[in-house]
């Protein structure tokens, strides 16, 4: 059984995603990928992290745990309406908060030198993009992912996350049966080749072939990346302080 440190690498997932501190870690095993990835490809390429901003104002306010301050932005009173009586008749005064918490996204570009062309992306599904905190973000996210296709950029789509919706295409729904899964489209003349690794609490993190140009291919270890990942930061203690 593949484990980090003593902890099985799906278990320390479950933790990851039950304690809410996916928003935090995604980055870093992202930036472990980019690392693996950047020397299997020539010079004419580059490879980038890049973010965005997200702020989410879920309906069920048990939803937001922030852990680091410093990356979230959090207005923690319960949702009240007050209305003032001043003893004549004036209009009445709303005053309501919201829970809402500023969450930063990451994706992994790969652009062609020196026209900055993106030529693929690669994109680690978190709960926002699912539609934990509403249908809106899982709507904006597909929207892009569609833009994505239509543009031409070969994807990777990596989903490590056990709740919220599948967001399989058409052509790779089978791997809904798995608790986890990754696939890929390559987009080759006049028609888009899809692959698909799915796997469960006992197997292995895969190895994937991401096909970033049609004759062109790199390896993406998930399982070495994910350890790279926990050796940078202690995520097994972390998620046990949480």
């Amino acid at each position: 059984m593949e484990t980090i440190g003593i902890t099985p690498a799906n278990h320390l997932l479950d933790q990851i995603e039950a304690g809410r501190m996916w928003a935090y870690f995604h980055k870093d095993w992202l930036l472990q990928i980019r690392g693996l990835i950047r020397s299997q490809l020539p010079v004419e390429f580059s490879v980038f992290v890049e973010s965005e901003a997200v702020l989410i104002a879920p309906t069920d306010h048990d939803l937001i745990t922030p852990v680091a301050p410093d990356l979230a932005v959090v207005r923690a009173s319960t949702a009240e309406m007050q209305v003032q009586d001043f003893g004549h008749p004036t209009a009445a005064v709303v005053d309501v908060e919201e829970a809402c918490e500023l969450i930063h996204q990451y994706r992994l570009v790969i652009r062609r030198v020196p026209d900055n062309q993106v030529v693929a992306a690669a994109e680690l599904l978190s709960p926002t993009n699912k539609g934990v905190f509403g249908e809106l973000e899982k709507t904006k996210y597909l929207r892009k992912r569609d833009q994505y296709l239509d543009a031409g950029v070969n994807l990777l789509e990596i989903d490590a996350l056990r709740k919220g919706a599948r967001l399989l295409p058409p052509m790779t729904a089978r791997l809904a049966d798995y608790d986890r899964n990754v696939w890929s489209v390559c987009h080759d003349s006049d028609r888009r080749r899809y692959r698909g690794w799915g796997w469960n609490g006992l197997d292995p993190l895969p190895t994937v072939t991401w096909a970033i140009e049609p004759s062109r291919q790199v390896i993406v270890d998930l399982a070495e990346a994910f350890r790279q990942a926990c050796e940078f930061n202690p995520w097994e203690r972390l998620v046990k302080s949480s």
